[in-house]
């Protein structure tokens, strides 16, 4: 007995050592930490929109390979979570921080960031939350700003901008944000980074800050693909334009023409015209400016100085796919133009920046003005829309719980004491009035909003008939009538072409702006019955186990692009009259309804457009105002006879109508929509195409479809049913050519 006790007490020994060892050696294993997160431009984003965010990420003692994972809340209040692609593992070194970008897309204003990285065995190696707050700091980020702000983005030597609003209302809903980029290392390396963005604007008297991107292409090629989808550049460059837009340039794929030459400029008559002001730049009005001289200009030439014979435009007004493109061919942080008195006038002006809910003019009506975002009165109607699904009016609601209360209470005491005289009963007759108001309520419900899903969507797909590119945006609201997880995937449709080939797809809950109940400003937030939430696919294309509650309703969104063949096939030309002549043909299977074409300010009614068609604009109706047309009397779901004295219908009485604010919503600038609607239109402004009918080389034609347009897929089936709302809108980017007759003269 003494040499198996002896064993055994030197077995206990080895391996209290070996306790002791590995409890050592797990101590010297040092954790990886996440140091800082870096969300938005300088700390400055937007709610509700895809936005840039960098975590860094300092290396332990041990080498891992792992994925990076960031969870913030939807507009619902319910978790959501992106990943890193799955073909770009992060790897942490010991010893070294890594950086780790990626995008999000944050739906409450104090709403805290969780980020953690898993290893490749599935382990959560490290895992931080971040809070909201005024301002960054250890363990904070900012909160996000309004989807009604107007973020303007600044890389480059200061321009001034903050003169310009001086006398801008401080109101928090509506105001601007300037924000000041040091390095083009700030800019996303992914278009949809910049989708809170309302303009960026590019300085460029220091070239040295942008030669960087020549080494980093991917960041001038998500410049330039934001654009495309309806993006807003202002690109400022004089001197260093030879290095910065010729060939090889780092910012030549932002220029609206090609780079000939500089040239030097000495009257400035053209830059204080073309401002307003009649202070010169200097005393003798002579200058000397170094200019880009630019050929095959694209768009229209809004500012021009004479050099000799020879014009050279300053100021053009361009478009780079369904984006705007403005182009200015000087330095303004330089002087004299840095101390010149006009330089608000002009900077104003090219910026585009009297287009305000305030500003705006040409509306027949007087309306209320408010804050609040039109894209936030097409869900209102949206949700009022669905197919066998009644909304019970809150004093319908109210006088059931009055009754309910007297039911229970007077109710039950008068029946057991006064008619069965049994006080005792009522341990009986209370259960079963509870039991019955309960059965009654929820058959009323289930009467009053059905059994059944129910989608309603609206969607608008542009195509540019001279490259083939198409460019689609669809927001759909559906209703679930139980408790749900949804596998939401989408596939985008052409028309008349069945799915749309080779497509590029973002998809994404849509919030409500604003600090109404719901809205993702709102100083409470919306709290989720979901903690576990649902994630992002690495490439924000899909959506896996999406929580909606009973009888609720969920609203999503998708943005996707393409290239296809243009169904359309026209010949369009300008008459002496700055109006339209030439041939439209449809070249689809589909008919065309609804057909308004668009140019300059004038409209034509065109009707349908049949399958396998063409129309001659000779044969067409006269034309009126686009504005006119585009808010008359049936220009809508419905006709609406009560219009003002110019023949529109006063938005108070549009306001229900979806084809008549998608309408607004697709021409808001050229509708004078702030005034017309009280509105702003801020959230999804990228889908305003106004600023193409300021292209004499364009027209647009807008065209509504009954074909159900694009589809979601919940797992590997059609999202929906057999009575379901789809509001399918078209519009194609015309070229027009010069007068014909003029041509040949």
């Amino acid at each position: 007995m003494i040499f198996p006790t002896r064993i055994i007490q030197q077995l206990s020994h080895s391996f209290a050592y070996l306790f002791l060892l590995v409890g050592i050696v797990q101590a010297q294993v040092e954790k990886p930490r996440i140091t800082d997160v870096r969300i938005g431009f300088a700390n400055a984003y937007k709610l509700g929109c895809w936005t840039p965010v960098q975590v860094d990420i300092e290396g332990g003692s041990q080498a891992l390979t792992g994925t990076v994972h960031i969870t913030v809340p939807d507009g619902d209040g319910v978790p959501t979570t992106v990943v890193n692609l799955p073909n770009r593992p992060v790897g942490i070194e010991p010893g070294r921080t890594t950086t780790v970008p990626l995008f999000v897309r944050v739906g409450q204003s104090s709403a805290p960031l969780e980020a953690r990285f898993i290893s490749d065995d599935r382990k959560v190696r490290v895992s931080r939350t971040f809070f909201a707050g005024p301002e960054a700091g250890d363990g904070v980020i900012t909160g996000g700003l309004p989807a009604t702000n107007r973020l303007i983005v600044t890389l480059g030597p200061s321009l001034g901008l903050g003169d310009l609003l001086a006398n801008e209302a401080d109101d928090e809903l509506s105001r601007t944000r300037l924000i000041q980029l040091e390095s083009t290392a700030d800019l996303p390396t992914q278009w949809q980074g910049y989708e809170g963005v309302d303009t960026l604007i590019l300085s460029t008297s220091q070239a040295d800050l942008y030669r960087p991107l020549l080494q980093n292409p991917a960041r001038t090629e998500a410049i330039r693909r934001w654009v495309e989808t309806g993006g807003k550049v202002v690109l400022f460059c004089g001197s260093q334009a030879e290095e910065l837009l010729g060939s090889g340039g780092a910012l030549a794929d932002l220029v609206p023409g090609k780079f000939s030459e500089i040239v030097d400029i000495e009257q400035s008559q053209a830059l204080e015209t073309y401002s307003g002001s009649e202070k010169s730049i200097t005393p003798d009005r002579r200058v000397n400016f170094q200019v880009p001289l630019l050929t095959d200009i694209r768009g229209r030439q809004e500012a021009i100085a004479r050099r000799g014979p020879q014009s050279i435009p300053l100021v053009i007004r361009s478009y780079l796919g369904f984006g705007e493109l403005t182009f200015v061919g000087l330095d303004f942080d330089r002087p004299p133009l840095r101390d010149w008195p006009g330089r608000i006038g002009f900077l104003r002006k090219s910026l585009d920046w009297g287009n305000g809910i305030h500003s705006q003019s040409g509306a027949s009506d007087t309306v209320e003005v408010s804050n609040e975002d039109i894209i936030t009165q097409l869900r209102n109607v949206l949700d009022q829309s669905f197919v066998g699904v009644t909304v019970v009016p809150f004093a319908l609601v109210a006088l059931l719980v009055v009754g309910y209360i007297l039911l229970i209470g007077p109710g039950d005491y008068y029946l057991v004491n006064k008619i069965l005289k049994r006080p005792e009963f009522t341990w009986i007759s209370f259960p079963l009035m509870v039991a019955a108001v309960s059965a009654g309520a929820y058959w009323f419900a289930n009467w009053q909003k059905g059994d059944q899903l129910r989608v309603n969507q609206v969607e608008v797909v542009d195509f540019d008939v001279s490259n083939n590119a198409v460019r689609g945006t669809t927001w759909t609201h559906f209703f679930t009538p139980q408790v749900n997880e949804f596998d939401l995937s989408f596939q985008p449709a052409l028309l008349g072409q069945g799915d749309a080939p080779e497509n590029q797809h973002l998809v994404a809950w849509l919030g409500q702006p604003g600090y109404s109940l719901g809205g993702m400003q709102s100083s409470s937030g919306q709290t989720s019955l979901f903690d576990r939430g649902y994630k992002f696919s690495p490439e924000l294309s899909a959506m896996k186990n999406v929580p909606v509650q009973l009888w609720s309703t969920k609203t999503i969104t998708s943005r996707w692009n393409a290239k296809a063949p243009t169904p359309l096939d026209p010949a369009l030309s300008r008459t002496d009259e700055q109006l339209l002549g030439g041939t439209i043909a449809n070249e689809s299977d589909q008919t065309l309804e609804d057909c308004v074409l668009l140019y300059g300010q004038w409209a034509w009614n065109l009707g349908q457009i049949p399958a396998g068609l063409t129309i001659d604009l000779s044969e067409a109706k006269q034309p009126r105002m686009v504005k006119t047309l585009l808010t008359s009397a049936t220009a809508g779901d419905t006709t609406i006879t009560n219009t003002a004295s110019d023949g529109t219908v006063p938005f108070r009485l549009a306001q229900e109508d979806v084809t008549r604010i998608t309408k607004t919503m697709m021409f808001f600038h050229a509708l004078s929509g702030g005034r017309y609607t009280g509105m702003l239109d801020r959230y999804q402004s990228f889908l305003d195409m106004s600023h193409f009918l300021e292209q004499p080389d364009l027209a647009i034609l807008l065209a509504k479809s009954s074909n159900p347009g694009s589809q979601w897929f919940d797992d590997d089936k059609p999202l929906g049913s057999d009575e379901d709302r789809h509001w399918v809108y078209y519009r194609f980017l015309l070229p027009v050519g010069p007068n014909e007759q003029n041509d040949s003269l």
